[in-house]
């Protein structure tokens, strides 16, 4: 998450100064084993903020891992929190920033969440704020010290959902801020395990478009690839490789120009093809 995004939203969040000794032993936690034998993982990890002392999640299942998190968010679970039917765990992740006072100096912040999490997808069903994980399973219903009761649902918005609300915004940058936002702090693969590409193509294809018009190519990508994997599209092809062109991975990004330009041709729709993507797939052509 963007420094400079977080230190506006921290400003009434606390120095957590205890959290950081609890939280160094993290990395030697064995993982934690839900249903079908999927797990959650702590790993150590090294920080380009100072003074932080913790750990990343990782979601494993059927051979596939991924952070549940986005890459500056700590994490903190124990097996307690696991429910009896070991589909849903209790995390508490931690968000890490650093704050400029009035002097200019530069201090550690972090914000604490606590998360429900599928342990049958990796998605992040739901974020409620850190005391919500002050409590206990009572069958499969967490309650908490205050006498609140979860019933594990998803509540984590969906793609069509954030893009209603960022169409509307003229300028490409606040539309990619808004919809890195929208994704709370969870990491794009969580999100597409709670809202599955094959039933968002075009949404995400859509936020993918945006993310990467307000100069955010690295998630845009992210978004990209999960619907590539559920087929090859014209349109998508485009949008890749002009990703990867910003990102200088101009090799990769001339064999997908390549692959747009031959699917326009077998259309018909060659006239259609813009003027980069002509070049730089001809430029890929003479490599070749």
């Amino acid at each position: 998450m963007n420094q400079h995004l977080l230190a506006g939203s921290l400003k009434w969040v606390s120095m957590i100064g205890c959290l950081f000794g609890a939280m160094s032993a993290f990395a030697e936690d064995p993982p934690i084993v839900g249903v079908d034998g999927n797990t959650v993982s702590f790993r150590a990890t090294e920080w380009t903020m100072p003074g932080v002392d913790s750990a990343t999640a990782w979601f494993t299942a059927n051979g596939k891992t991924f952070p549940l998190f986005g890459a500056d968010i700590g994490a903190d679970g124990h097996s307690n929190m696991l429910s009896p039917d070991k589909k849903t765990l209790l995390l508490d992740p931690v968000i890490f920033g650093m704050l400029s006072d009035e002097n200019g100096e530069e201090k550690l912040v972090s914000q604490q969440h606590c998360t429900v999490i599928s342990m049958e997808t990796g998605c992040v069903l739901a974020d409620r704020s850190a005391t919500f994980c002050v409590g206990q399973w009572k069958g499969n219903q967490w309650v908490t010290g205050d006498g609140d009761v979860l019933t594990p649902a998803l509540e984590t918005r969906s793609p069509k959902d954030l893009l209603k609300h960022v169409s509307s915004n003229e300028l490409a940058q606040s539309r990619a801020e808004f919809i890195e936002w929208g994704l709370v702090f969870l990491s794009p693969e969580s999100y597409m395990a709670c809202h599955p590409p094959a039933q968002n193509v075009q949404a995400y294809n859509d936020l993918g478009f945006y993310l990467a018009e307000g100069g955010k190519d690295e998630l845009a990508l992210k978004f990209y690839r999960g619907v590539e994997a559920v087929g090859k599209r014209t349109v998508l092809m485009l949008n890749i490789a002009d990703s990867l062109w910003r990102l200088d991975r101009k090799d990769e990004a001339q064999r997908y120009y390549g692959q747009y330009h031959d699917a326009m041709s077998v259309d018909g729709k060659a006239q259609k093809i813009p003027q980069r993507a002509v070049e730089r797939s001809v430029i890929q052509g003479m490599k070749n």
